[in-house]
């Protein structure tokens, strides 16, 4: 049912503009624990993989997916290993890599003053 004396396009264009959300926004940085299990998860892909076939060339997902852990965590990536025992060991020399990274990171961090720091 239309309203005397409107068109149909004037209805429409009388209605304000539903808002965009800008797409510009940066993401807040995950914890650290959150990619830390989530490269575990990607560490227990690739160790399945490693026990099928061992010998096969991993699929290059797979290796961007442990890249951008790797840069999330501030260390080097793993690269593109030529099969997935490589890249299984390249998985495990990252995070050693991010650990020992982080307990820098920790321990340079801001130094506490009060009652909680001298206990």
């Amino acid at each position: 049912m239309a309203l005397i004396g409107m068109t149909s396009t004037s209805a429409t264009a009388s209605r304000p503009a539903p808002r965009r959300r800008s797409r510009a926004k940066a993401r807040p940085p995950r914890a650290y624990a959150v990619i830390c299990a989530e490269l575990r998860g990607l560490g227990g892909l690739v160790l399945e993989q490693a026990l099928l076939d061992g010998t096969e060339a991993p699929l290059a997902s797979l290796c961007e997916w442990a890249d951008r852990l790797a840069l999330e965590l501030g260390v080097d990536g793993v690269g593109q290993p030529a099969h997935y025992r490589g890249l299984l060991h390249a998985i495990v020399e990252m995070n050693k890599r991010a650990e020992a990274h982080h307990a820098e990171l920790v321990a340079s961090g801001p130094v506490r003053t009060g009652t909680i720091a001298a206990a």
